[in-house]
């Protein structure tokens, strides 16, 4: 299984493809969106969106959102929520494992 490793940083994802959005609310609340369209071989694809919030300031939001992207990607591409970066999926019961293709 192939190790699904974290963006390091915001400009690490930028640089994947994710585009950035942010909005203020009328409410003082920062908001991020990191998203992408993600297309497979023959296929349409779909949009990946990862969105983080803060009431404090916009670089807390844009952490948020990076910490959800990357628990998204581990959890969609091989890895498995709460493990660290690479880590891969635990066989199941019967000794099959998650294969990414």
């Amino acid at each position: 299984m192939p190790a699904i490793t974290d963006y390091a940083n915001e400009a690490a994802a930028l640089a994947a493809g994710w585009k950035k959005q942010q909005v203020v609310t009328t409410g003082g609340v920062f908001v991020t969106h990191l998203e992408r369209w993600d297309t497979g071989a023959g296929q349409s694809g779909s949009r990946q969106v990862a969105t983080g919030s803060s009431t404090v300031n916009a670089a807390a939001a844009d952490a948020h959102a990076l910490t959800v992207l990357n628990t998204q990607r581990r959890a969609r591409l091989g890895g498995s929520p709460g493990r660290a970066s690479g880590d891969g999926d635990s066989p199941d019961s019967r000794g099959a494992a998650h294969v990414v293709s």
